[in-house]
């Protein structure tokens, strides 16, 4: 059961969280909800850091990337599912970013750019191994 939780790509879950707002809203309506500030303190320079809606989102979906990233090193057939489903949630989200004007904000670029290289990542190491497994013509 836990390998097969291991094949979701975790980056599905901000684009998740996005869409659950997006859907629901107008694009101007979106851009003003990510805006919204979500937390905000003093630094010791006195200077003012504010964390929006939005950057929050973002922030959720780097560390998100780190682990797909770790994930990608290993390979096994689960892992071959994950980059498939990283590629489908990657074509999704473009053709939402594309055709759904609510999806057209930077924040959600973003996310989709780290569902890329989520996806690039996976093939990449699979193609690395596989050509360590494999011996292509040579002396025998």
């Amino acid at each position: 059961m836990t390998q097969i939780l291991r094949a979701i790509p975790l980056l599905i879950f901000p684009a998740l969280l996005y869409a659950a707002v997006a859907l629901t809203m107008e694009h101007d309506a979106v851009r003003a909800s990510l805006n919204e500030v979500f937390f905000n303190t003093y630094l010791p320079s006195g200077a003012l850091f504010a964390v929006t809606r939005g950057h929050g989102i973002v922030m959720l979906a780097a560390g998100l990337l780190f682990l797909e990233i770790i994930k990608s090193t290993s390979v096994s057939r689960w892992a071959l599912v994950e980059n498939g489903l990283a590629f489908v949630a990657f074509t999704i989200a473009f053709i939402l970013f594309l055709l759904h004007s609510a999806f057209g904000t930077i924040e959600f670029a973003l996310i989709m750019i780290m569902m890329l290289v989520d996806f690039m990542a996976g093939f990449i190491v699979m193609t690395v191994s596989a050509r360590r497994d494999v011996s292509f013509g040579g002396d025998a």
